[in-house]
Formats: structure tokens, C-alpha cells, sequence
């Protein structure tokens, strides 16, 4: 894994738990408690593929807040010379791209799961990270309690 792109992943959710615990950026006053936070591309949807992954919040209130911060995760969904997936019909390649950027998300996510700016964020419990691109394909990447306790989820058999 590229330390570069997992260095820009960790400044990103750096900055973008600062985006949810901030009512300037959530719209919300005061800033209602997360307890899901979904970071979403819209994937195929556009041409070329759009992967910037905005963060979705939720909580018991309902929405927490909506396309505030995320990150680029291009470099694990490789394009070809027309902007296209390489394998546009190939859903198992889509499911390992996925797999792949969801690994350097959680490598990144445990690596700022005790910062200040994740103790900022107002929190209903543990919060659980998803990435999902549109109309595609969903993963649960982890789940953090408060005290910045990492919890993987169960593997599927």
C-alpha cells in the first residue's frame, strides 16, 4: 500500500472530523450526536467515475450532517484511457477495488481513532464507518467506540 495515498487518506479524515464536530459545516446547532458515518462516491453514476468519497452522517436525530469532508480514492479503482473502470462489467472487480481502498481506510481510521479531533465528534457510542459507491457496492469498514477502541466487523462465512 502506497504510504503517500494512506498519509492523504489520515489528513482527510483528520480535517473531516473537524468538518462534524464544527455546526458551521453540519448545518446543525448545536452539532447533533453521530452514530454511522458513510463515506460515498458517486462511482459510475458520472463519466468519469467520480470517487471522491463525501462523508454521510447519522444518529438517533436523523441526518447529522451530508457531503461534508471525505477523501479521493481513485488510485485503488483503476481508469482506463476513456476514464472508464478497466473492467466497467466485472462487479468482482469493483468488489476488490473496494476491498482494497477499504483497507487503507481502516489503516487510516485506526491510525486517528485516539485523536483529538475523533474525540471532538459528539457521539451517540461507537461509530460505525461505511464506504459505499452508489448503486454499487457497500462495506463496513469498522466500527470505533468513544474511547477510540477500533472494532473490525464480524467476517462473513
Amino acid at each position: 500500500m502506497n504510504n503517500q495515498i494512506t498519509d492523504q487518506i489520515k489528513a482527510d479524515l483528520l480535517e473531516s472530523f473537524e468538518f462534524y464536530a464544527n455546526s458551521k459545516y453540519t448545518g446543525y446547532d448545536p452539532v447533533r450526536p453521530v452514530a454511522k458515518i458513510i463515506f460515498s462516491a458517486q462511482g459510475e453514476i458520472t463519466s468519469p467515475p467520480d470517487l471522491e468519497f463525501m462523508g454521510y452522517g447519522g444518529g438517533s436525530e436523523g441526518e447529522v450532517f451530508d457531503a461534508c469532508g471525505g477523501f479521493n480514492l481513485e488510485p485503488f479503482f483503476p481508469l482506463d484511457t476513456d476514464g472508464e473502470y478497466f473492467e466497467d462489467d466485472d462487479e468482482e472487480f469493483i468488489s476488490e477495488c473496494l476491498q482494497k481502498a477499504g483497507e487503507a481506510v481502516l489503516e487510516s481510521l485506526q491510525s486517528v481513532a485516539t485523536s483529538e479531533a475523533f474525540f471532538n465528534i459528539p457521539k451517540e457510542g461507537p461509530i460505525v464507518f461505511v464506504l459505499n459507491i452508489v448503486d454499487q457496492k457497500s462495506k463496513v469498514i469498522c466500527r470505533i467506540h468513544p474511547d477510540g477502541q477500533v472494532e473490525l466487523p464480524p467476517k462473513k462465512n
